[in-house]
């Protein structure tokens, strides 16, 4: 039985280690700053977006992470869309509270097993238009 819990466990180790994350390339539509920002804000590259933010002519860094948009979505949704943690953590507290990801529940079926698309890259086109 000892053997059985075990192994149990190790099987479960192993696959979990085998799932990928998909991996976003982020293409610049432009050469503006505000679509730097949402590149670095994407790549979770928190240190070139804060510089970014830091040296923006158009104001402060509460300012730009409040006002500029990438695809629509503000910086920090824009982050959370694409699991960047490090910009996103760094963008929450200067960014106004109704330009944050709402956080919702779902409720999914874990026992239907839907077909796997092959792990790949995903290219999205970054605008801050």
């Amino acid at each position: 039985m000892k053997s059985i819990i075990i192994l149990a466990a190790v099987l479960a180790a192993g696959l979990s280690t085998t799932a990928q994350a998909t991996q976003y390339v982020f293409v610049a539509m432009d050469n503006t700053p505000e679509t730097k920002m949402c590149v670095s804000a994407g790549s979770n590259d928190r240190d070139a977006l804060r510089l970014q933010l830091n040296q923006s002519s158009y104001g402060t860094a509460r300012y730009n992470a409040n006002t500029v948009l990438c695809n629509g979505k503000s910086l920090a949704q824009f982050a959370h869309q694409y699991g960047a943690d490090q910009t996103h953590t760094y963008l929450i507290p200067l960014t106004r509270e109704r330009l944050r990801y709402n956080e919702r529940v779902i409720i999914r079926d874990i026992s239907y097993a839907a077909p796997q698309a092959e792990p790949g890259k995903v290219y999205v086109m970054v605008s801050s238009n």
